[in-house]
């Protein structure tokens, strides 16, 4: 697969799938309640939007139903918000048309692509806005959620990944946070005003060159995630063998202690279960809180990309060279924004997924 974001994904089903009837079997047996700290950590399995028996008996359909509720609604906003533009656009193709063949066709599609640019400039800025939004939300969220889930993991042994999960991984999300919500809105608006500037020119050139900036800014942001991606996993691995050799050290000091060792041993692989089941649950809520709120969000700047390829389209079948080169750049400042939040969140949900998937006894 190119993009990596699709190993998220990938990632989020098999967590789901592997870790659902684990997650149901602590709930059903209230193991994780009878542990001390339940106040901290039971409010975020009570966000979870489902429970862990929906998870387990149909997971594809959990994920299904995130985004069918509004899904339709996202469509149609993002329909009723481009009529205008269709309508622009098969007028200036009516236009284009009385001129015929022998006449100046260049000032119509001038017009055609400034049109363009005004009408599309404030729909990708509000879903700049709500990316910056998305992204300031999954932080305090985060922010709140990965201290009580590290202290879980000190609690059953995992000192190590406990003190990476309140460390590096939440101190790489907030610096990423800070970094996409600081950055996107005005380098957005720079690239659209850019794009305007060249591709309104005669020189095709620049459209071209406009759209190439995007494409690898978007490839940028790929390499970016699959790099840090990479590191979050070499740094759990890391951390599930120091804590797994400790704990088996552990373990093996108590057992050889005379009657009262092999008690203790007993009592503490009891209580270590229960953590287990608790720690998979709790990355299982996590997640889907994520993906709950990810999905409309990543299908409605899916929609917006679609109804400007239309567009684009459109305006390659009336021949108008200036506004396919502004909507193809448009749609590439897209692509870039669809990158951005694919890249915190395949993250936030590859760091969370390693925390319960690897490591623990």
């Amino acid at each position: 697969m190119k993009n990596w974001k699709w190993w998220a994904f990938l990632l989020v089903g098999t967590s789901l799938c592997l870790c659902a009837p684990t997650a149901f079997a602590a709930e059903s047996a209230g193991l994780h309640t009878q542990l001390p700290g339940a106040e901290l950590w039971q409010p975020y399995l009570d966000q979870s939007p489902v429970d862990a028996l929906q998870v387990a008996e149909d997971p594809w359909g959990v994920l299904q139903s995130f985004c069918t509720s509004s899904l339709f609604q996202t469509l149609r906003e993002s329909i009723r918000g481009y009529a205008a533009l269709l309508l622009f656009l098969l007028l200036s193709a009516v236009v284009s048309l009385f001129l015929g063949e022998e006449g100046d066709h260049s000032w119509c599609d001038l017009v055609c692509a400034g049109g363009c640019g005004i009408l599309l400039w404030e729909p990708l800025l509000e879903i700049a806005r709500q990316l910056c939004a998305q992204i300031e939300s999954w932080n305090r969220f985060l922010s709140g959620f990965l201290p009580v889930y590290a202290g879980v993991l000190i609690m059953g042994g995992e000192t190590s990944a406990g003190a990476a999960a309140s460390g590096f991984f939440l101190t790489l999300l907030c610096l990423l946070a800070q970094a996409l919500t600081a950055f996107v809105p005005p380098i957005l608006e720079c690239f659209l005003a850019l794009s305007m500037a060249c591709c309104i020119t005669e020189q095709s050139c620049l459209g071209n060159l406009c759209k190439a900036a995007g494409t690898l800014l978007q490839k940028g942001l790929s390499l970016t995630g699959k790099l840090l991606a990479a590191l979050l996993g070499f740094q759990r691995i890391s951390a599930a063998q120091l804590d797994r050799t400790a704990l088996r050290t552990g373990q093996f000091l108590t057992g050889t202690i005379p009657i009262v060792g092999q008690s203790l041993s007993d009592a503490s692989e009891a209580v270590l279960a229960g953590i287990q089941l608790l720690k998979s649950g709790l990355g299982m809520a996590a997640i889907l809180i994520l993906l709950a709120e990810f999905l409309p969000l990543y299908l409605g700047m899916l929609a917006h990309l679609g109804c400007i390829v239309l567009c684009g389209t459109l305006c390659s079948l009336t021949g108008n060279n200036r506004g396919q080169a502004l909507l193809a750049c448009f749609a590439s400042a897209v692509r870039c924004m669809m990158a951005c939040i694919a890249l915190f969140f395949g993250l936030a949900v590859t760091g969370t997924a390693l925390l319960f998937m690897l490591g623990g006894v």
